[in-house]
């Protein structure tokens, strides 16, 4: 067996001494950091997501032409909205707020166009 000596055994207590666990901080501490930290991370969520919604709103509405041409004819499916909306309000007598859902179809061997107005109600215009 090895003999220790005086000079190890100092070494020993040095080496035990120096890999003692650092004392630790009060809980309190702790809990008020993480409470800081999730704060500062919704507040930056926030931040985002209204700046994506700023950026939305930023962008230029498209201007959107439909027409349909056929037999040296062009009708302007604006048009034929307006003119189905006018026969809701105009002939049938309903209030505009009552349209809900509206379908267009335009048939140019038909010379026409049939509607569908909230799913129930059909027509055909002339073109």
């Amino acid at each position: 067996m090895a003999r220790t000596t005086a000079k190890a055994v100092a070494e020993t207590v040095e080496t035990v001494a120096e890999k003692k666990p650092a004392e630790k901080k009060p809980a309190a501490k702790k809990t008020a950091a993480k409470t800081t930290t999730r704060k500062t991370a919704t507040k930056t969520t926030a931040k985002k997501t209204t700046a994506a919604k700023a950026a939305e709103e930023k962008k230029p509405a498209v201007n959107t032409e439909v027409y349909v041409q056929f037999w040296g004819k062009e009708v302007y499916a604006k048009d034929l909205v307006e003119s189905v909306k006018r026969i809701w309000t105009d002939e049938m007598g309903k209030d505009a707020s009552e349209l809900l859902d509206l379908k267009i179809y335009i048939k140019p061997e038909d010379n026409g166009a049939h509607y569908v107005i909230n799913g129930e109600i059909t027509g055909f215009i002339g073109l």
